[in-house]
């Protein structure tokens, strides 16, 4: 014969096998559960023994459990319904504590043990009063975590949407604000090329009244005259769009046409010098000053593009505004030479 813990060791695991094996179903008398202690090498005063302390179980139990110290309650209850399976009032007690032990922390596994006893207990005995007030009880609790578990689930299926979606609206708005930013840049390099064209423009303009009052002269050099009618046709010839903006060789043939002309006016009022009567009409002299003024428009405004190009530039080459295709814009080069207001001492 087996010693007395093999033995009770055998009589434990065999109660496992009704309890979890396909016997459980089975209603075990205590006479039954003898039986099979006996078969698993206990002796009847070991017997009684395991059913003693099965009761001390049940007892430490049902006091943790009026104290409603449910963890306690239910490893004392679970080990007196382990003990017999046979008795009601164990595998009762032993769902009663599970199911307040999950009330208290919201815990589906205790609800599943609660479950199991329940279902032994009306296995032992169908009309238990008390045990089919406790399957009620947690049927409407199963409702209330499973409504809770759903509310949840749909809580943060919104919180996790509402994430994406402020996140969207963050990058979206981080998009317009810096694509916008560069629209803003963009359009201040378009006005500021606006000016230059206005300055150019307005000392082309400035030219058939020169060249009309300039040829009253006597003997005035006709040659120097064509060049001025000539630069300034090249000059005006030669249109710059926004767009050309960005295109360093159209850039660098406006910048030459508009030299060209500026360096013909030059040499038509340095010819001016020989002739005094010419430099004596109100009208040359007014003519005169209003290129000189000009010219020191075009400067100021050809330096203002370049600043607003070069403001620009770094903006567009900076991450991550450069992921928006904003081009870069070229800056426009003048000779130095160019920049100087043709002049006459009088």
């Amino acid at each position: 014969m087996a010693n007395s813990d093999e033995a009770l060791e055998n009589y434990l695991k065999k109660l496992m096998e009704i309890q979890y094996g396909t016997r459980d179903e089975q209603h075990f008398t205590e006479e039954d559960l003898k039986n099979i202690a006996l078969d698993a090498g206990l002796t009847e005063s070991a017997w009684q023994e395991s059913q003693q302390r099965a009761k001390q179980h049940l007892q430490r139990g049902t006091a943790y459990l009026n104290a409603q110290n449910y963890d306690d309650a239910a490893n004392e209850l679970e080990s007196a319904a382990s003990l017999m399976p046979h008795d009601a009032e164990a595998n009762y007690l032993a769902a009663k504590a599970f199911l307040f032990r999950g009330n208290r922390y919201n815990r589906s596994s205790d609800f599943d043990r609660s479950e199991y006893y329940i279902n032994r207990t009306l296995n032992i005995t169908p009309a238990h009063t008390g045990v089919m007030q406790l399957k009620t009880e947690l049927n409407n609790k199963r409702r209330v975590l499973s409504n809770e578990t759903e509310r949840k689930s749909r809580t943060n299926q919104l919180t996790k949407w509402g994430i994406i979606i402020g996140v969207a609206i963050v990058l979206i708005a981080g998009y317009f604000n810096i694509y916008n930013g560069m629209v803003g840049l963009e359009e201040d390099v378009n006005s500021a090329w606006a000016q230059v064209e206005n300055q150019y423009q307005r000392r082309a303009d400035l030219i058939p009244n020169l060249v009309e009052t300039v040829q009253g002269a006597a003997n005035y050099e006709r040659e120097t005259l064509r060049e001025v009618v000539e630069a300034r046709a090249a000059a005006t010839s030669v249109q710059i769009g926004v767009d050309d903006l960005e295109d360093a060789g159209k850039l660098a043939e406006y910048a030459q046409a508009q030299e060209n002309l500026g360096s013909s006016l030059s040499r038509l009022i340095a010819v001016a010098e020989d002739y005094p009567d010419l430099r004596a009409t109100e009208n040359f002299r007014d003519l005169q000053s209003q290129l000189e003024g000009t010219e020191n428009r075009i400067s100021t405004e050809r330096r203002r593009f370049n600043e607003a190009v070069q403001s620009y530039n770094a903006k567009a080459r900076r991450f991550p505004n450069n992921l928006l295709g904003f081009d870069t814009k070229e800056y426009f080069e003048a000779d130095p030479q160019s920049a100087e207001p043709p002049k006459v001492s009088f």
